[in-house]
């Protein structure tokens, strides 16, 4: 394939993967690897059935999208032609074949084609197998999921594979026979899966690229100036379908192929769903089911349930809509034409075994898996199917194996969780209590019970009245806010508390945290006493050191006076003798 096309057609968005793994639930053959918490599409397991796309809540499942590839060819200049899957009535407002291609070509597709006309060969090709006596019951092969299915985990019945190409590479085959092979086929259908069949190695080349009802979507609406004045002109002189547009309801092949039969036939089974078909081939590989040919097709409902269906309308619409629009479109002539363009062409293909064969894992081995998350006896093997897996012993195989993490077990991450916060809560210093909106008691851990002198056994679901004062937390109740660091004194219990509630606005309750901080006020208390009495004590200096002051400026002031006095007398006596000279 040209265009710079990638090989894996389903990837996974790492970003939005939120580990929930629904994807791993619904996959048919878990072909979803988990690592890290992320999952991941295994290809060499994957059945391209594309139930991972649909049921993914996060948008995480991307599928390859081919819509560059195709615009490349066409900005080129090469001549590329659409072959449209027949259920395209069942989704895009039209009315006739006519409409369809001249929205195609409004997009810069050089022609188009129903792929119902390599329907009518391919049919042509069933009467031919069951006319020469194929030997052992038929699967049919239009339905890529199907064949993968059987190839990869039923590899023992693809000798029951009708050695007949799809639809789809028919058709592919037939518009290079006509327009020669240097076109560019571009198949557009519902189906994810074939964009992996484009890709096998028997039918590499036929198709050039593969585009999506819902890809097609998206191009329309982006050129929607451009289709919205198209010219629907006269009917073109292609190739049409005689009967095979009721290829995409279950019956289809087998009605085109005029091998219908009634509903009671033993000879004709007609099976749609994948859980259907792969409870099918496990009965036919157990050999416990007669029958001359299987008709599979893994989506329910047939091809107008796909998983690129881009529409929001139930099945039972989407099948109403395209009986109508086969009843309206009736073709009386065409067959003989088909017949002759199918003269040439080589519808045969083989197939080959994909299966991965792994080791099994011993039942020593299984059971160290199961005891690592503590289902160490069978009663504690839940099978939830919580992880994506029907059993816990399946589960454990996945984890062997490397598609699974041991950790997915959700009862077990659960009770780990709750364990692990049981364990922080009764081994905290500080008291937690949790009331309800009744301010009934609902949990006590046994820094609490110590506190208070009380049980869990007695007081759990009892007002909390009957064992400390409940008016902060009816004040938080009724606030509807939190308390942050309040003290708050039990006399009855010797204890002296910081409490801080907080509201828990989901449950309506209260959670109060207590510290106890008894020892924490008496050495405050006992300091402050302390700091009491050394302030009484450093007056008491401050006091005595005064009156000493006082005493000793007493003395000094009374010493001074008669110092003065002294001088005075001596100075005058002084001044007296030199008078005298």
């Amino acid at each position: 394939m040209g265009g710079g096309l990638i090989l894996d057609v389903i990837s996974v968005s790492k970003a939005n993967c939120r580990n929930c793994y629904r994807c791993v639930r619904h996959c048919p053959v878990k072909a979803i690897k988990v690592v890290g918490g992320q999952a991941e599409v295994v290809d060499s397991l994957c059945i391209y059935c594309g139930r991972c796309v649909i049921e993914c809540p996060q948008n995480a499942k991307k599928v390859r999208n081919d819509l560059h590839a195709v615009k490349e060819f066409i900005y080129a200049g090469e001549k590329v032609i659409a072959s449209i899957a027949p259920s395209y009535p069942a989704v895009f407002d039209v009315t006739s074949p006519q409409e369809m291609f001249s929205i195609l070509k409004a997009l810069g597709f050089y022609g188009a084609e129903e792929t119902a006309v390599g329907a009518e060969m391919v049919s042509m090709e069933y009467q031919h197998l069951i006319k020469k006596g194929h030997k052992g019951p038929i699967i049919t092969t239009a339905c890529p999921v199907v064949k993968n299915l059987v190839e990869k985990y039923y590899p023992g019945l693809i000798r029951n594979l009708a050695p007949v190409v799809s639809p789809m590479v028919a058709h592919a085959r037939s518009l290079k026979q006509r327009y020669g092979l240097d076109i560019k086929v571009v198949f557009i259908g519902p189906c994810i899966a074939k964009k992996a069949e484009a890709l096998d190695r028997s039918v590499l080349g036929d198709v050039d690229a593969v585009l999506t009802f819902q890809e097609l979507a998206d191009w329309i609406d982006e050129k929607a100036s451009a289709v919205a004045g198209v010219d629907f002109g006269e009917r073109e002189n292609v190739l049409e379908p005689f009967i095979a547009r009721s290829y995409p309801l279950p019956g289809g092949l087998l009605k085109t192929s005029s091998m219908e039969g009634d509903l009671l036939s033993r000879e004709v089974v007609v099976v749609d769903g994948i859980e259907n078909c792969m409870e099918l081939l496990d009965a036919l590989e157990m050999g416990n089911v007669s029958g001359r040919i299987f008709e599979m097709m893994a989506c329910r409902g047939g091809c107008i349930n796909g998983p690129s269906m881009p529409c929001d309308s139930s099945l039972y619409e989407r099948r109403e809509r395209l009986l109508s629009f086969i009843e309206n479109n009736q073709q009386q002539q065409g067959y003989e034409n088909i017949k002759a363009s199918a003269a040439g062409i080589d519808l045969r293909r083989s197939f080959e075994p994909k299966a991965f064969k792994a080791p099994r894992p011993t039942e020593s081995e299984i059971r160290e898996i199961l005891a690592s998350i503590g289902k160490t006896t069978p009663e504690k093997e839940l099978n939830c199917g919580a992880c994506g897996y029907p059993s816990c012993r399946k589960k454990a195989e996945a984890v062997y194996h490397g598609m699974a993490e041991p950790d997915m077990c959700i009862p077990y991450m659960r009770s780990r969780a709750e364990s692990l916060a049981n364990l922080i809560i009764d081994h905290t210093p500080n008291g937690i209590i949790l009331v309800d909106s009744n301010l009934n008691i609902k949990e006590i851990n046994r820094a609490a019970e110590k506190m208070f002198g009380v049980e869990k056994e007695q007081v759990q679901g009892k007002p909390l009245f009957t064992v400390i004062d409940d008016r902060d937390f009816a004040w938080v109740l009724a606030n509807k806010t939190n308390l942050q660091d309040k003290k708050v004194n039990y006399p009855r219990n010797s204890l002296t508390t910081l409490q801080t509630m907080c509201y828990i606005e989901e449950e309506d309750m209260v959670l109060a945290i207590i510290q106890d901080i008894t020892e924490q006020e008496k050495q405050r208390m006992e300091l402050e006493r302390v700091r009491e009495e050394t302030l009484e004590k450093a007056q008491e200096v401050i006091n005595r050191q005064m009156r000493v002051a006082q005493e000793i400026a007493g003395l000094l002031g009374e010493t001074t006076a008669e110092s003065k006095m002294l001088l005075l007398k001596l100075i005058e006596l002084v001044k007296g003798r030199e008078e005298e000279k």
